[in-house]
């Protein structure tokens, strides 16, 4: 049953991963062109990533904070894979780097976590 468990939260939290990705690219293509920058877009997948895992947690209230964390290794992965098949373009390495990968673990998991405390609140 626990393999099941797992298995269900890869299996939703690849889609979540993608969602992040593409939510932060998304967002950037609206900004100007000239507030485009890596911190911007840094600051943009945080974002994407932290509203990511509040969905995860409201859609599943038990086991979002495993979709959560599943969302954020896989949007990690597709970070990783990106920087390794294309050309380094300088001043990106802040998003597709290492920062960027751990921004989307952790800020997915702080979304899952902090949505009950902040529902409890209202």
């Amino acid at each position: 049953m626990k393999l099941r468990g797992i298995f269900y939260n890869i299996l939703v939290g690849v889609p979540g991963g993608c969602l992040i990705f593409m939510g932060m690219l998304m967002f950037n293509a609206v900004l100007p062109i000239n507030a485009t920058g890596p911190w911007t877009m840094l600051v943009i997948l945080c974002l994407t990533s932290l509203v990511v895992g509040m969905l995860a947690r409201l859609m599943q209230p038990i086991h979002g904070l495993g979709t959560a964390i599943a969302s954020g290794v896989s949007a990690a992965l597709i970070i990783l894979y990106l920087r390794r098949v294309s050309t380094t373009v300088s001043g990106i390495d802040l998003v597709f780097g290492m920062a960027g990968m751990l921004v989307t673990v952790g800020f997915s998991t702080l979304g899952a976590w902090i949505f009950p405390r902040l529902r409890k609140r209202v």
